[in-house]
């Protein structure tokens, strides 16, 4: 049966804040007190969407289902977003002299998700993810469309081993069809937390295999630290560090052992986090802290504290004025459209 877990939404909830963290100290000297460990948030996200997928189609009747519900969950959102950040790089280039670049047609091919396909710049850079998760849904989805989700074990080891290979023989005619491959689809070096995703999900909803699963586990973890990819923001050993974190994060919430992490803030987070993470970058960093630290002389810490509160509310705003109400209408108008079953 679907089912929610509150301990995922805290965890979404910690890792939409890890990331707002870190960009706030992003080129600030605060950015070493700690916070740079935030920019591993990602992975967490990451993990986290191989389980909660791999659970939704699981529980739907065709593919098209699957595609509205994704449609429904991330278009509206994302949509408002990007307009708001458009709205406001606008209004930075007219009021305040600002050397921004956007246009109309960056931010129509933005709308689509899919600028990564177009050689388009992100209207904000968080939104980068956002082809990484598309490519991860339309991946499942054809899986499930010609009945090879049974085979997604398999499949992910192929995986695991072709990144290996990859790493080791990175001048090889393997690697290079390989290298070609990801830079049309930039998911493949994510795939290890993905399947680690899945891999919990299995283990959780499996009663046997489990020591085979956690092999898995372990085989996830040693590919995704092999080629060091953080943007030079932490270190390799910090990385590693951040990602046993979430690893047995996960191992206890597959056991039930995560309840301690489920509140009403970690859970509020959770439900605005998506709105959080798109919309809190460039208003931020390019113009609420600027504007509270260089311009009124406040200092980084009441800054912070008042930035973070002002995303979070328009983060909130997002999710209950947009995200819901109109996911919603939005899901049940496309069901009936293509015929599918009502949303329970």
């Amino acid at each position: 049966m679907n089912h929610r877990y509150k301990e995922l939404d805290a965890l979404r909830g910690i890792a939409a804040l890890f990331v707002v963290l870190f960009h706030f100290s992003m080129g600030r000297e605060q950015l070493h007190l700690g916070f740079y460990l935030g920019i591993t948030g990602v992975d967490l996200f990451f993990l986290i969407s191989g389980f909660v997928i791999f659970m939704s189609i699981s529980n739907v009747s065709a593919v098209s289902e699957f595609a509205v519900n994704r449609f429904t969950r991330l278009y509206p959102t994302y949509w408002t977003c990007v307009t708001f950040t458009f709205i406001a790089k606008l209004l930075m280039i007219a009021f305040a002299g600002k050397a921004i670049t956007t246009s109309m047609s960056q931010y129509l091919i933005n709308l689509t998700m899919f600028q990564y396909h177009f050689r388009t710049p992100c209207m904000d850079d968080s939104y980068w993810t956002m082809i990484v998760e598309m490519w991860f849904y339309i991946l499942i989805g054809l899986m499930f469309a010609v009945g090879k989700l049974r085979n997604i074990i398999p499949i992910g080891v192929v995986a695991l081993v072709s990144i290996v290979v990859t790493f080791v023989f990175p001048t090889s005619a393997f690697a290079f069809g390989f290298n070609t491959i990801t830079g049309y689809i930039p998911l493949f070096y994510y795939i290890p937390l993905f399947f680690a995703g899945i891999v919990f999900y299995k283990i959780m909803h499996t009663k046997s295999n489990h020591l085979w699963y956690y092999l898995l586990l372990v085989a996830c973890f040693a590919v995704k630290i092999m080629p060091p990819d953080n943007g030079g923001f932490i270190s390799h050993t910090h990385y590693i560090l951040m990602l046993v974190f979430y690893f047995v994060l996960f191992i206890l919430f597959v056991n039930h052992k995560l309840k301690l992490l489920v509140s009403r803030p970690t859970l509020f987070l959770g439900k605005i986090s998506f709105a959080l993470y798109l919309i809190h970058q460039f208003i931020s960093t390019e113009v609420i802290l600027p504007f509270l630290i260089d311009i009124c002389g406040i200092n980084y810490w009441l800054s912070a504290l008042i930035t973070l509160t002002i995303v979070v509310l328009m983060a909130s705003g997002v999710t209950y004025l947009i995200e819901i109400p109109l996911g919603k209408r939005l899901n049940g108008l496309l069901r009936s459209v293509f015929r599918l079953p009502a949303r329970a």
